[in-house]
């Protein structure tokens, strides 16, 4: 509907790439992170979902080119961040 967002993340700095707040109907995000020159795409992420008022967890996971985050009913507040090893450019569909 609105087209790829572009983001620029430094090196080993962490990144907002998705941040929703009082949304609770499902989502759906992909994410793809390319590096310049085509080097290889290394880091980690942080997602965080919270149920309605209660703050949830952080989920860590490892960065690769493509990558799915869902939002679920009730996660109202929601946001995803990235620490790439490399500068990498995010796009979000």
């Amino acid at each position: 509907m609105f087209g790829k967002k572009s983001i620029e993340c430094p090196a080993g700095q962490w990144t907002t790439v998705i941040r929703s707040r009082f949304a609770q109907m499902p989502a759906v995000w992909e994410v793809r992170l390319r590096t310049e020159g085509g080097g290889e795409v290394a880091g980690e992420f942080e997602e965080t979902k919270s149920k309605w008022i209660f703050p949830g967890r952080p989920v860590t996971g490892q960065l690769r080119e493509r990558l799915t985050f869902e939002r679920g009913y009730w996660n109202t507040f929601y946001s995803v961040r990235v620490r790439p090893r490399y500068h990498v450019t995010a796009e979000m569909s």
